[in-house]
């Protein structure tokens, strides 16, 4: 009987027993008719996987909100990610620093295939769409100009993609900013996911009055909202008469459709926000954060949350009390990008270590919001932006920002509680990484930190700070945040982009009418029957599964 296996047709029996986590699990899928016709069982260190759900990763932290939470992981949890299982599986080589959070696309044809992608920007202006699954292998490559050499120590060598880009699946497009010497210029590219051939007649070059492509600096993600790729630019060290922006382009033909200038009639008053994307809201509503300048409420909006519509227009702010104190002492209040809050709510942190909860449907302007507490030590370089997620019992936020130890808080609803329910025993310097979360839904929560030592770190979320897991990323660098996918986590370096899974474990990709195994370790094993003889499968590691007219079973062997 022959068999044709599809993505759609996986089902996982999983059993659990108290102590010891999915002894077993058995995957089986169904032909065009829709008959069982093969199983496959997976055997390895007591540890088995079930299928993940669908986890494309298409902007940066997840969603539009920038809770930070992957809720569609499956694989990784609390149980299996620990020395003994879990650790690194490759790296891919890449041609300079990676800010930019790692995109993935999985199932994506490409390549003549259907493969799971990680697409990985660099500060060289560098696009690269890597297997996602077998190191080694790059479908496509692409070189967008000579980035622009700033004379600012903020970020060097060189200054090219820094912000994350933006996926659109429904125009398999790849939006991204680059940064180039020849003008200097920014320009704008629409790439295509599966060639990274440019479309929409781009690039087109980013300009707007009173914006100096030489000292604006692009490091928030893209937002894509209806049709719309919206763009946020700072400055490199405060250098030159500049002001903050938020520039909108039309999505399929890269036509500019909106402008907000932060400081209009004054000046500064940059959208960096330790690379957050800007967040939105069901309404179509745009959320920034701005860092020190010119503000009155009226023209300027420096030191504030600032809610636009999609045309860019301020619709509402709050803005500290102590505003004009934080601009005299370099402490940007938006150090940070706001994260939005079930049902009406948006938390930020700046440079002063305070977390900020403004209430999104009347954010009152100057000193008006809901609540303001201390939370972690102020940090001249570097805030960072919290991370958010709804676990089996209550509502957490995580907080990590420069000079302090990562922190969990409990969310009401409508408050957080002030002190913290747990506190991280490493505390990150002036320049710190970033966090990412992990789960299953409400359950299996794992909170993911790149700490400034250059280490990955895996917290149990629930019981934080209990540490599951550590391990050397390479050399990091700042701000940088972790992509969790598929039973994967994706981090980019400043030389490379690094892959870390279960290592003792066949990750299937789901393909038609043929899947592909992938292990990192151990002998591949088949028999015709559940019960054996099993014998040695010669292929390596990965290896494409062919219909045959008899049931075939697979298990991995690790001694």
């Amino acid at each position: 009987m022959n068999k044709f296996l599809t993505e759609s047709g996986w089902k996982a029996l999983l059993q659990q027993t108290k102590g010891k986590v999915m002894k077993a699990s058995l995957r089986r899928s169904f032909n065009r008719r829709g008959k069982l016709c093969c199983w496959f069982i997976v055997f390895g260190a007591a540890l088995f996987l079930p299928l993940a759900q669908a986890a494309n990763v298409l902007t940066q932290h997840y969603d539009l909100a920038r809770t930070g939470a992957n809720l569609a992981e499956t694989i990784l949890t609390p149980f299996n990610v620990n020395s003994n299982a879990f650790g690194k599986l490759f790296t891919d080589s890449v041609d300079g620093q990676v800010y930019a959070q790692p995109l993935y696309v999985e199932n994506l044809s490409i390549s003549g295939g259907i493969h799971n992608v990680v697409f990985v920007c660099t500060e060289h202006n560098s696009v690269y769409a890597f297997d996602a699954d077998t190191g080694g292998t790059t479908y496509w490559h692409v070189n967008l100009g000579t980035p622009f050499t700033s004379g600012c120590g903020d970020l060097t060598p060189v200054v090219g993609i820094t912000g994350t880009p933006v996926i659109d699946l429904s125009s398999s497009v790849l939006y991204v900013d680059t940064k180039l010497a020849a003008g200097p210029a920014q320009k704008l590219h629409a790439l295509d996911i599966a060639t990274g051939s440019e479309k929409f007649g781009g690039p087109v070059t980013v300009s707007a009055t009173g914006f100096s492509a030489s000292i604006q600096h692009q490091r928030p993600g893209l937002l894509l909202l209806n049709n719309v790729v919206y763009v946020c630019f700072g400055s490199h060290c405060d250098q030159g008469s500049y002001h903050g922006f938020v520039l909108g382009y039309n999505a399929t033909n890269l036509s500019r459709v909106a402008v907000f200038n932060v400081t209009a009639t004054g000046s500064e008053g940059s959208v960096w926000s330790c690379g957050m994307a800007p967040a939105a809201d069901s309404n179509g509503n745009i959320y920034i954060m701005t860092g020190n300048g010119t503000f009155d409420g009226t023209a300027n909006f420096s030191e504030s949350m600032i809610k636009l519509n999609g045309s860019s227009s301020v619709q509402d702010y709050a803005t500290p009390s102590n505003w004009s104190s934080l601009n005299s002492g370099d402490a940007d209040f938006g150090s940070g990008g706001p994260v939005l809050l079930p049902t009406h709510y948006a938390v930020s942190m700046g440079k002063d270590g305070n977390i900020y909860l403004a209430d999104i449907n009347n954010m009152g302007h100057v000193g008006k919001f809901t609540q303001v507490f201390s939370a972690q030590s102020a940090g001249d370089t570097v805030g960072s932006s919290p991370v958010y997620w709804r676990g089996p019992n209550q509502q957490y936020v995580f907080a990590l920002h420069s000079n302090s130890k990562t922190k969990s808080f409990a969310f009401s609803g409508t408050n957080i509680m002030t002190a913290p329910l747990g506190t991280a025993s490493f505390s990150q310097n002036n320049l710190c990484g970033g966090l990412s979360l992990s789960a299953d839904g409400t359950s299996n929560g794992i909170l993911w930190e790149i700490g400034s030592d250059s280490n990955l770190r895996a917290y149990d979320a629930v019981n934080f700070p209990k540490l599951l897991w550590s391990g050397r990323v390479g050399t990091y660098v700042k701000m940088t945040c972790p992509t969790i996918a598929n039973g994967k986590v994706y981090a980019g370096t400043s030389s490379n982009l690094g892959v870390w899974g279960l290592t003792n474990f066949l990750y299937i990709q789901g393909t038609a009418p043929n899947p592909v195994l992938n292990w990192a370790a151990g002998t591949l094993l088949q028999a015709t029957n559940l019960f054996g003889p099993w014998v040695t499968n010669s292929a390596v590691s990965p290896f494409r599964v062919s219909p045959t007219n008899t049931q075939m079973f697979y298990r991995l062997e690790v001694k």
